[in-house]
């Protein structure tokens, strides 16, 4: 192929690039929109993840939508690996920043074939801890660790930078932007900076190594890269080729068809074909024979060991004595199914954070152990669980929250609030006040007002109407807590007593 087309295929690589990440952040938004049901295909890209096809065939029965990632994976037999260099949206951003790095050293190292192997045997690990009640596949999953980013960090981040940026301009247009671009209320998650963290050191890991994260981290181009290896597509040299190694200033992975061409690495991005001063490197499909895949040597040894970790890291939560104690200090969100199942199945990719309206679902540190981080939780000090809203049940694509109608959702108790009389103005102050019943959403009323006569910390008796909860109607959706005008904390705390759960056949 000759350089002048191989640059309009780099176009057309980058152009595919760029709509499938505006299309990623569409998506990302419509999760959050203002319709009482977000659409199916909001979760596109996760229905698209081989990987969590396999999370939907540990789930029983299977989840359907999943069989959309059959597409990419006869396509990757078809064309290689197509996906990670055209399609996905977190190689798109990894891709960019490879660039500015290459831009200001003129040509980042080549990646050593060392350096190309962790990703595999990171995907042996982690599918050999997802047999167990573990899903760790989400911890690094491109899909989940975008949403999961973007939805804590990078739109919230934005927005808040943008307000400050519009409240210093005039003030009409502060008032279009705030329209027509800024949230209805600033959102904050708990694990914001260890999350953005994370994603900035690999996106900045980029300046220094070709595509870091894709070369040596990704699980899904490491089952990409599988395949790659036995697809029919593949890149070779002519007889026009003058040694001149140019292929290799911009291949993504080591050194271009020149030498050591590996299938399983190549994302055919066209920067080799752009590059070729002779016109010498042909785009062919052939049989895949034994001599046209090379491939990475992982060995049997590392692979054994890899899934053995995998297995341990499995293993040790199950062990913890806090996974056998029935209390526990965090509530889940309507629908959530048991525990048990909840864990094998939550991705934490984070969807249903960002379809919360009010904030209230958060991502876990250790309140459910170390199996847990970045699982959601409710927690009604920074939000409620809005009576009117079931959005969150409607968008988990692998089903750890079961889809619930709103009129589902308004019984479903996932814990009773109880009332600290410690700290309760109506209890230890002997002054009347009646927010949290005011607020409470259940029409049958579960904190009620009765009139008692108490002594004042002044020592007068007086009649004040004390507040007080019944637990049979409760359905522990917080707007009690967080609505408590104490400064402190909370005199009402909503705790996990008489949580319901979904049976995951039901």
């Amino acid at each position: 192929m000759d350089r002048k087309s191989g640059r309009r295929l780099q176009r057309l690589r980058i152009l595919s690039q760029f709509l499938f990440l505006v299309l990623f952040f569409f998506l990302l938004a419509r999760l959050a929109g203002g319709a009482a049901a977000p659409p199916a295909w909001a979760g596109l890209f996760f229905y698209l993840d081989p990987l969590f096809l396999w999370v939907g065939l540990l789930a029983s029965p299977l989840l359907r939508p999943f069989l959309l990632a059959l597409l990419p994976l006869l396509l990757t037999l078809l064309l290689g690996r197509f996906f990670c260099g055209w399609a996905c949206p977190l190689g798109a951003l990894h891709q960019f920043f490879t660039w500015l790095g290459a831009r200001r050293r003129r040509r980042l190292p080549a990646v050593a074939r060392a350096w190309l192997r962790p990703k595999y045997l990171l995907l042996a690990g982690l599918l050999a801890a997802s047999l167990f009640t573990v899903q760790l596949l989400g911890w690094l999953d491109p899909f989940s660790l975008l949403t999961r980013s973007a939805a804590t960090v990078v739109l919230p981040g934005g927005n808040a930078l943008l307000q400050q940026a519009l409240q210093a301009g005039p003030r009409p247009l502060y008032e279009l932007g705030r329209r027509a671009l800024l949230t209805v209320s600033q959102r904050s998650f708990l694990q914001a900076a260890g999350i953005g963290i994370l994603f900035f050191a690999l996106l900045l890991l980029n300046l220094r190594r070709r595509r870091f994260f894709c070369n040596s981290l990704c699980p899904l181009g490491a089952l990409y890269g599988l395949l790659a290896k036995f697809s029919f597509l593949r890149l070779r040299i002519n007889d026009a080729c003058v040694k001149c190694n140019a292929c290799a200033g911009g291949c993504t992975y080591q050194g271009g068809p020149y030498q050591d061409y590996l299938k399983s690495e190549c994302l055919l991005c066209g920067n080799c074909l752009a590059d070729c001063p002779a016109a010498a490197i042909d785009v062919a499909f052939a049989w895949p024979g034994r001599r046209q895949r090379p491939a990475v040597d992982l060995g049997r040894r590392r692979l054994l060991g890899a899934a053995g970790v995998g297995l341990a890291a499995a293993a040790l939560p199950l062990a913890s004595p806090s996974r056998q104690a029935v209390p526990h200090p965090f509530l889940r969100p309507p629908g959530a199914l048991e525990e048990k199942e909840f864990l094998r199945r939550c991705i934490r990719c984070g969807a249903c954070m960002q379809a919360c309206p009010t904030n209230a679902l958060q991502p876990a540190l250790f309140q459910a152990g170390a199996e847990g981080l970045w699982t959601p939780v409710l927690v009604p000090q920074s939000g409620y669980c809005e009576y009117e809203c079931h959005r969150c049940t409607q968008v988990c694509p692998t089903r750890a929250i079961a889809r619930l109608s709103l009129g589902e959702k308004k019984q479903f108790k996932i814990g009773t609030a109880v009332i600290d009389r410690s700290l309760c103005y109506t209890y230890a102050d002997g002054y009347n006040c009646a927010v949290c019943e005011e607020h409470c959403p259940v029409p049958e009323k579960a904190i009620r007002l009765r009139e008692v006569e108490v002594e004042t910390f002044r020592g007068r008796r007086r009649l004040v109407k004390q507040v007080y909860v019944v637990p049979d109607l409760c359905i522990g959706c917080g707007i009690c807590e967080s609505v408590c005008p104490r400064s402190d904390r909370p005199a009402i705390r909503v705790g996990a007593e008489e949580e319901q759960r979904q049976n995951p056949a039901g």
